[in-house]
């Protein structure tokens, strides 16, 4: 990101106003604190989440779980981490499934199992033992069953003697090889759904059963209501970084076998979610536009939904709504570590598809028609509803929400009115020592004529008729939107007395 700086670089000293509050520093970074992937219980009445924090050593980051009353209260923790995530309730709302990273590995920590955790106490049991280790849990419907995915191959079972080491020599074959965070590719390692049983006693980790194979990853796995079958997301194409995206939804039986093609779009797919009576599939997904470089660099996503029956024909819901279904706002401070996409979810009859929507620098739940498409407003407000998760009916919603002067915090909605009650204030300690200032929104024509929206974060001091040195910071789009989220860079380039124009 390049930024272009007027004027004269003003003092570093850390500025202290007259109530006493302190402008942001660089190095309030370690002390921040994050929710992520906040999931509310079967019957609403609780709450639990990742929690994360950085660790003392200031070389990386720690994640636990936390649980809290959705009717408000004070949360307490459940587990000790340091690398938990992923809580995930039972149908029954009496066990959480969630991961644990194994113990280092070569300096890294191993690959994450899948651990149960009964809320009437005791310990937490692993369940799993994939050499590859597990995605998050997926409970079946009657509550016997995990699934799963995972890059584990029958092969990985095999022990090997101590002596017995894999070459270090890496063989390139793809013309995309890596990626940045996740490291090199493995493209004959794709991830594929398993499955494991839940035993009424937990001693230890039980055989997981491989339900699909092939060469393709799959993804996204979802229950059917009766258990029988699992529906999944995959896109089959060999080097898909030479072609547009084209994702397919197949289905499954939770005994393996081969899959059976469901519908597909010629564009990208992903956050399946199934009607409460189980004949329709809903997913947000961006239909490729053009097909040279510039035109497909972006698509906007939109709202389909499909029949369970193969051979189906996928609806798209929200082809006339002009902003982006399932995108949000583009901050420097969503939750490093435990973070989980978020999927649309139904009312209970079937009526309408709720799933957040970015317009104009907000992201907010939307409430969209089944039969006709239209788009209603569920909450409201200038801040980023940056994660969510629903009761099985609906009724209620866990929502986190960042605001330009807070990073992000707990919320439970009403899933009729969208009244929001706040739960958490994670960062209380830190935040109301600090001198934080709210962007002012401001639009201009540009030279075509087309309207552009910018803020601008003024220091904590701002005189007006007084000159400042100022920055402009450039995202561009459309891959991602600034608006009315959490920025430590924009607050702390404020803090040292310059206007933030971005």
């Amino acid at each position: 990101m390049l930024w272009r700086t007027w004027c004269v670089v003003l003092s570093l000293a850390v500025l202290q106003a007259a109530d006493g509050k302190r402008s942001i520093t660089e190095t309030d970074l370690y002390s921040f604190q994050w929710i992520a992937d906040a999931r509310i219980s079967p019957d609403g009445a609780r709450i639990a989440y990742t929690h994360v924090s950085v660790n003392p050593k200031h070389d990386g980051y720690e994640t636990e779980l936390w649980i809290i009353p959705s009717s408000g209260g004070a949360p307490r923790q459940l587990t000790a981490g340091p690398r938990d995530s992923a809580a995930r309730w039972s149908p029954d709302g009496k066990t959480i499934a969630f991961l644990r990273g194994g113990g280092e590995r070569e300096g890294k920590p191993g690959p994450a199992q899948i651990y149960l955790l009964p809320l009437d106490g005791g310990e937490a049991r692993q369940l799993t033992d994939l050499p590859k280790g597990a995605g998050a849990a997926l409970w079946s419907p009657d509550g016997r069953w995990i699934a799963c995915t995972s890059t584990t191959q029958p092969k990985d079972f095999d022990k090997k003697s101590d002596k017995e080491d894999e070459s270090d020599v890496r063989v390139i074959t793809k013309a995309a090889y890596r990626q940045n965070g996740a490291g090199y590719n493995e493209p004959a390692r794709p991830s594929h759904i398993w499955k494991v049983e839940v035993p009424e006693i937990v001693n230890a980790a039980q055989k997981a059963k491989q339900i699909t194979t092939g060469e393709f990853t799959e993804s996204d796995p979802v229950w059917s209501r009766d258990g029988a079958t699992l529906y999944y997301t995959t896109e089959r194409i060999i080097e898909t970084y030479y072609d547009p995206p084209h994702n397919e939804i197949y289905s499954v039986s939770a005994n393996g076998g081969a899959g059976t093609k469901v519908t597909g779009i010629d564009g990208g797919a992903r956050g399946l979610a199934l009607s409460a009576n189980g004949r329709y599939l809903t997913f947000t997904g961006a239909i490729n536009k053009g097909e040279g470089v510039i035109e497909r660099s972006y698509s906007q996503p939109d709202l389909f939904v499909t029949s369970v029956e193969a051979g189906s024909t996928a609806k798209n819901l929200t082809e006339k709504y002009d902003f982006d279904i399932g995108g949000g706002v583009g901050g420097d401070q969503g939750a490093p570590r435990g973070g989980a996409p978020s999927k649309p979810f139904w009312s209970k009859d079937g009526r309408f598809i709720f799933v957040v929507a970015a317009e104009e620098g907000r992201a907010n739940l939307k409430r969209v028609e089944v039969e006709t498409g239209k788009v209603e407003a569920l909450t409201s407000g200038d801040h980023d509803v940056f994660s969510y998760d629903a009761t099985p009916d609906g009724s209620k919603v866990a929502v986190l929400v960042s605001t330009p002067t807070n990073i992000g915090d707990l919320y439970v909605a009403d899933g009729r009115s969208g009244k929001m009650e706040r739960l958490t204030h994670i960062n209380e300690k830190l935040f109301s020592q600090l001198n934080l200032t709210e962007p002012a929104a401001i639009w201009y024509k540009s030279f075509d004529g087309k309207r552009v929206e910018t803020w601008v974060q003024r220091p904590p001091d701002f005189q007006e008729g007084k000159k400042y040195p100022m920055i402009l910071d450039i995202h561009g789009g459309p891959h991602s939107a600034y608006g009315y989220t959490f920025d430590h860079e924009f607050q702390w380039m404020a803090a040292k007395g310059y206007v933030v124009l971005y």
